[in-house]
């Protein structure tokens, strides 16, 4: 007899009647990242989707190193505010400045841990489906290959299409896929001293930045599948558009 017993969870998704898999539905729905910033429906917007802020505020100017201030940076779309920035002989002095940015657009999933309530998701949607946790990473896998195969033209940003031909595409392309549960926390960083944010928490901040939500999210216990499109092994943003997955691409021939 055992005598502790430990059950994997189940994850629930919580839809649509039509987008049920388990009721006979063969398309997924993937929504973008940056879609959730102006979702229509308000119980699901997040007008920061993916989007975090670090504002430097020193009592006066220092001097931190040059590894500290390298790692503030940007891999999509974002704004500096310079306070107060000198530069003398190759010395950076620094007392104030704010920078935003966000991640990459990706597609992502959103399922739940909670099987009962999980917040404004359970009020927002009248269906659910469940996944047993130990078949998920196989059910990632699967997104994952019908996605990347249903990829288009219209789904890889214009600076690519203009530059490389379909051929060079297809070999420089690939999918990522992330899973992990959301963390609810502040997406904004104060800073005070060099010593009370070390570069380490920088980046991990922009790299995680499409798992935080608010506090106030809390209730939903989200896990996220994040799908990134890659160039040459560097995240891109995709095309600002859902994204509709047969997952029986039999279905396409009748």
């Amino acid at each position: 007899m055992k005598v502790f017993d430990f059950v994997s969870p189940d994850y629930v998704k919580f839809c649509e009647k039509k987008y049920n898999i388990k009721s006979g539905c063969n398309n997924i729905k993937l929504n973008t990242l940056y879609s959730y910033r102006s979702q229509e429906n308000e119980l699901l917007r997040d007008k920061g989707e993916g989007e975090f802020s670090y504002y430097v505020n020193f009592p006066e100017l220092m001097e931190p190193s040059p590894e500290w201030l390298s790692s503030f940076e940007l891999d999509g779309p974002g704004d500096i505010e310079v306070n107060d920035v000198r530069i003398d002989y190759g010395r950076v002095r620094v007392k104030g400045f704010s920078l935003s940015g966000s991640t990459p657009n990706c597609w992502i999933y959103c399922m739940s841990q909670s099987i009962g309530s999980a917040g404004s998701i359970t009020e927002a949607y009248e269906d659910k489906w469940t996944i047993e946790a130990t078949k998920f990473q196989d059910f990632v896998r699967c997104i994952v290959d019908a996605l990347f195969n249903s990829l288009t033209v219209k789904d890889i940003p214009q600076n690519l299409l203009e530059k490389y031909s379909i051929v060079q595409l297809r070999e420089r392309l690939s999918m990522n896929a992330e899973f992990r549960g959301v963390e609810y926390v502040d997406r904004s960083v104060t800073i005070t001293a060099p010593d009370d944010f070390d570069v380490l928490k920088a980046r991990e901040l922009s790299d995680s930045i499409a798992f935080k939500k608010p506090k106030e999210f809390a209730a939903e216990q989200e896990i996220r599948i994040a799908f990134w499109l890659m160039f040459d092994g560097k995240k891109i943003s995709v095309v600002d558009q859902p994204k509709y997955i047969n997952l029986r691409p039999v279905d396409n021939i009748f």
